[in-house]
């Protein structure tokens, strides 16, 4: 079995044909068909369904598939690593960002990687948390942005930890307080980020151990349209406080979440066990040297203490400790979950 019989299959999966594929691997159709029915052959079993609208897998298409990325991706590492002792500064980073915060976390650090190293191709992926875990234990992303907690299928290196914002629209109950519980929060309406990001989990789980109801409206991915609702009064959100760089509608109140258990913990995962590639290894010392410069609580940004009639001691600060802070202004009780409501619960 040679790997370029797995780069045709491979490539065929990914364009769902297999003249497109033939392109990807400057083949002929023909010779691409024939290295897809030799590996059927040698697995003995079929591994594409082949249909007019394009392929497939099958079942042992699927187990195929996985093997290949990772004999692929082994290949290149061992490629990478040669080139790496001869001081040839080449190769692909593979990495993985969700769709939110990833301006403040790595714009700096993408510009200066490929200023260091001018020959080292930059492949991004865009998903949320869950998708790139699951791409990089396939071995298509090397490295991604992951949210504590993960799985011990990885090595991680961490990256931030920032508190939760509430955010509230105008008559909210709250509105008044500078730093709230998640149990003030019950029965609320609330905008959610969209499937697939990890911060809903989290969210759910937590509602969850507390017994608060959260009574979930709508969901999307992106933070401006998320303050747009809270703004229209569609509900409130948690948002993680270093995604909100730009001043608040009006009509939007900002509360800092005082729940040391509920915090946006981002770091940087790969499979455990595997070895980075000359570039990725470069990209996780780069980011050692260059941590994320998260504006803290005297930035530009509007706080809750920073609003004016509302009480607080002042711009909330970043340290980890801060959601413990006993001497927080005082909070409302939360209000009784009232039937219809939906649960925190996991998905």
């Amino acid at each position: 079995m040679h790997l370029r019989v797995l780069r045709c299959f491979v490539e065929v999966v990914r364009a769902g044909g297999f003249s497109a594929a033939a392109q990807a691997v400057c083949a002929t159709q023909s010779t691409v068909s024939k290295a897809v029915r030799g590996l059927e052959e040698d697995c003995g079993a079929i591994l594409l369904q082949r249909t007019p609208a394009g392929v497939t897998l099958t079942a042992a298409g699927e187990v195929a598939y996985r093997r290949a990325l990772a004999m692929l991706a082994e290949k290149e590492a061992l490629d990478a690593e040669m080139d790496d002792l001869r001081n040839v500064r080449r190769g692909t980073l593979r990495f993985g960002v969700p769709p939110v915060g990833s301006t403040l976390l790595f714009a700096r650090q993408f510009a200066e990687y490929r200023r260091r190293y001018p020959g080292v191709r930059i492949e991004l992926r865009e998903k949320g948390c869950y998708a790139l875990e699951e791409d990089v234990l396939r071995g298509e992303l090397e490295m991604a942005l992951a949210l504590l907690p993960v799985s011990d299928q990885f090595e991680v290196s961490p990256l931030c930890d920032e508190p939760l914002m509430a955010l509230l629209p105008q008559g909210h109950p709250m509105q008044g307080c500078a730093t709230l519980r998640l149990r003030d929060l019950d029965g609320s309406a609330f905008i959610q980020f969209e499937q697939g990001f990890a911060l809903n989990a989290r969210i759910r789980e937590r509602c969850l151990k507390q017994g608060v109801c959260l009574d979930e409206t709508l969901c999307s991915g992106q933070i401006p349209f998320i303050i747009s609702l809270v703004s229209a009064g569609l509900g409130v959100a948690l948002v993680p406080r270093l995604m909100l760089t730009e001043p608040m509608p009006h009509g939007i109140h900002q509360a800092l979440l005082n729940d040391d258990e509920l915090r946006w913990r981002a770091v940087l995962a790969w499979r455990k066990g595997h070895s980075l590639s000359p570039a990725a290894a470069a990209w996780l010392e780069l980011m050692h040297e260059m941590p994320p410069r998260i504006p803290g609580g005297g930035d530009h940004r509007q706080t809750a203490a920073d609003a004016p009639g509302v009480p607080g001691d002042g711009p909330a600060e970043t340290a980890r400790g801060e959601a413990g802070d006993e001497k927080a202004p005082p909070v409302r009780a939360g209000r009784q979950c009232t039937a219809g409501r939906t649960r925190g619960r996991k998905r």
